[in-house]
């Protein structure tokens, strides 16, 4: 089995083992020993926050304790000269390929709106990811940094216009952003989660997931990192970059053996301070990757599932052999090839094949030794002076039954049901079930089309149209209609169907006419 399914299942197995031993509280005690190790190492002297400290610097941070360290901070050398200064409260954060993947930054304040477009321009970044509303709780969050829906806004040297809007689900919303700066322009990809409360965790697991695969979509192949914000930085903002790291893994079958969200957070908090910020969006994490890798696991084992159980399209192709086992039925212009099966495939016995080829109708004449196709499908007889009772249901008979009076020269002389290859066989029906049988030779000008055509109506009527011919040879035909007898109803007059009349009893007068 693929050693990444393995990876998966043993860290869905080390999840429910955790809670199963450790109870509601071991994401709690996990937590708690992400926060000590954090303190730890920045105690040690190894990450400094001395240019986000400075006293030039402090007036642009939204947070005095949420500061980058200097050996991640995202230097802004475009327009420095303008700005004063190459700071901004903003991270580097690694990928999976240990490429800066995201910029972690804060939501932008009013004075530092033109600062974040010159990170946005220096670094090319084509998504950025909004984690917060502008305003929360009452309390400003973020700087507005984009224009209404079809405006156009200038942010010093910046022209940025919102070119469309769209409402991706009930929590993300997306906007495309055109950007100009001398005489070039850009496009920026803008999502915003705009039902992800302050400290706390979104409202559905799958819109949020939904956003993620909507944002690694629109990232595509962009080497550039995408930018990533929520108020501070930290809380919202490291738990979208983790999410989409580790989705990053799964799409390259990159999970390791011993995969630890724990060290994923661990790593992300050495890169920016608070990273996943409270035990809330912690626990978070673990069902969003939680359903994240079960969803994985699902579809790797639906397309195992059909590559393993996948029945070939023949069962056996070798028995495709055309000795003694196809039927041949020519016509003017088609051949038509009817495969039959041994009994021991009957799940191959309605193979049907057309072959579009040429040929010139061979009709067997008496005597000869041609093949007799009639013979071969003696168990469909072809009645020619019969025609189907039609169901209470039925509406029409067979389009490919033809009488033979209406036959032309051209035709095969086979049963017409053999026509098309590809069509089913007309259903073998016993001889008791044809109701209707055609004129006498006594009336050798029969309509046979015109009968055709009254066949939907009672048969009276049928039976009627030839009654009323100048032949009055049918006239003398005894009409049945007790019903008692099996007959048709007493309402409709006619031949009558499969009806046996009895022999008179008693002696019986000859009929005027034998007197003459």
């Amino acid at each position: 089995m693929n050693q990444v399914v393995e990876n998966l299942r043993g860290f869905l197995a080390r999840v429910e083992s955790a809670k199963y031993n450790g109870g509601e509280d071991s994401l709690g005690k996990e937590f708690q020993e992400i926060k000590n190790r954090s303190a730890a190492f920045r105690q040690e002297g190894s990450y400094s926050t001395d240019t986000g400290g400075s006293q030039e610097n402090l007036k642009k941070n939204r947070y005095k304790d949420i500061l980058p360290y200097d050996q991640t901070r995202v230097p802004v050398t475009l327009l420095e000269e303008d700005a004063g200064s190459d700071y901004i409260n903003a991270s580097f954060i690694q990928g999976v390929d240990k490429q800066p993947r995201y910029i972690a930054t804060q939501g932008p304040l009013s004075h530092t709106v033109l600062d974040f477009w010159r990170m946005i321009w220096q670094y090319n970044v084509k998504v950025i990811v909004m984690a917060c509303r502008e305003v929360e709780l009452g309390k400003k969050k973020c700087e507005r940094y984009w224009p209404l829906d079809q405006e156009t806004v200038q942010y010093g040297v910046f022209t940025v216009s919102t070119v469309s809007k769209v409402i991706v689900n009930p929590e993300v919303v997306f906007r495309n952003l055109a950007v100009y700066f001398q005489e070039e322009v850009r496009e920026v990809g803008h999502f915003q989660y705009i039902a992800w409360p302050d400290r706390g965790i979104p409202d559905s697991y799958t819109c949020f997931l939904k956003m993620i695969q909507l944002v690694r979509r629109h990232q595509g192949e962009h080497k550039a990192p995408m930018c990533v914000h929520c108020s501070a930085g930290c809380g919202r903002t490291g738990v979208i970059c983790t999410v989409e790291y580790i989705q990053s893994l799964l799409d390259k079958q990159r999970v390791p053996s011993d995969f630890s969200i724990f060290e994923v957070v661990m790593e992300m908090r050495r890169q920016r301070p608070s990273a996943v910020q409270t035990k809330e969006q912690y626990d978070f994490l673990y069902h969003a990757i939680t359903e994240m890798f079960e969803k994985q696991l699902k579809e790797y084992y639906s397309y195992e599932n059909l590559q393993e159980y996948k029945a070939p399209f023949y069962a056996d192709a070798g028995a495709l052999k055309t000795t003694n086992r196809i039927q041949i039925h020519t016509r003017q212009k088609d051949v038509g090839l009817r495969v039959s099966l041994p009994p021991a495939q009957p799940e191959m016995s309605n193979i049907y094949a057309v072959v579009n080829k040429k040929a010139t109708a061979q009709v067997s004449s008496p005597g000869s030794k041609s093949l007799d196709l009639r013979s071969q499908t003696s168990s469909h007889v072809q009645y020619d002076n019969v025609r189907l009772r039609l169901s209470p249901t039925a509406t029409s008979v067979d389009p490919l039954y033809i009488p033979k009076a209406n036959r032309t020269s051209n035709m095969s002389p086979f049963s017409s049901s053999y026509s098309l290859a590809g069509n089913p066989s007309p259903p073998e029906v016993d001889p008791d079930e044809y109701s209707q049988v055609t004129a006498p030779s006594a009336v050798p000008s029969y309509n046979h089309q015109k009968l055709e055509n009254k066949w939907s109506q009672p048969v009276s009527s049928a039976y009627a149209e030839v009654s009323d011919r100048p032949d009055k040879s049918l006239d003398n035909y005894e009409t049945v209609t007790d019903s008692s007898k099996g007959c048709m109803p007493a309402a409709i007059s006619g031949i009558g169907f499969n009806c046996r009349i009895g022999k008179p009893k008693g002696p019986r007068d000859p009929p005027a006419e034998w007197s003459r």
